[in-house]
């Protein structure tokens, strides 16, 4: 009975971990050198407020640069809609990657998120590079986004 159980955990297990594969809709990655800004520029699809003198295109832009790595921790210095954040992130999991909320959830909560996870791939120590990998989530396609600098 016990090889049974063991074996029906095992099926159980594997199939949730393929049923919880992410797939994200926009994926980009940047290479940046020390204060170099990295640019996620996010155009809202539903315009729910209208153009303003700081935002006549109703678009959200992050910017984001590293500033310092030091001990395997690269800092992280990020502006959101103009909210200043810093992160700590490591190469090791769950500290390489930091999720931002970007647009507010729509009346159905549960298929609407649009987030955006930052994720620290690699430093090249030879370079003097960071690699991050952008993800976004955005089941219900409500937004579009535009990366700059554009190169790989």
């Amino acid at each position: 009975m016990s090889k049974r159980l063991v074996v029906f955990w095992c099926l159980c297990l594997s199939l949730s971990v393929l049923v919880a594969k992410q797939s994200f809709e926009y994926q980009h990655q940047f290479s940046l050198k020390k204060d170099e800004i990295g640019t996620v520029i996010i155009n809202r699809k539903e315009v729910l407020k209208k153009p303003t003198n700081d935002n006549p295109t109703n678009e959200y832009i992050l910017h984001f640069r590293w500033t310092l790595y030091a001990n395997n921790t690269l800092i992280v210095l990020a502006n959101y809609r103009g909210y200043p954040t810093q992160y700590a992130l490591q190469k090791k999991y769950p500290l390489e990657s930091v999720i931002i909320p970007l647009i507010p959830d729509s009346e159905d909560r549960l298929n609407s998120h649009v987030y955006l996870k930052m994720v620290f791939n690699d430093f090249d120590q030879s370079k003097k590079e960071a690699v991050f990998d952008i993800f976004i989530e955005d089941t219900n396609q409500r937004i579009l986004v535009e990366y700059k600098p554009n190169k790989p």
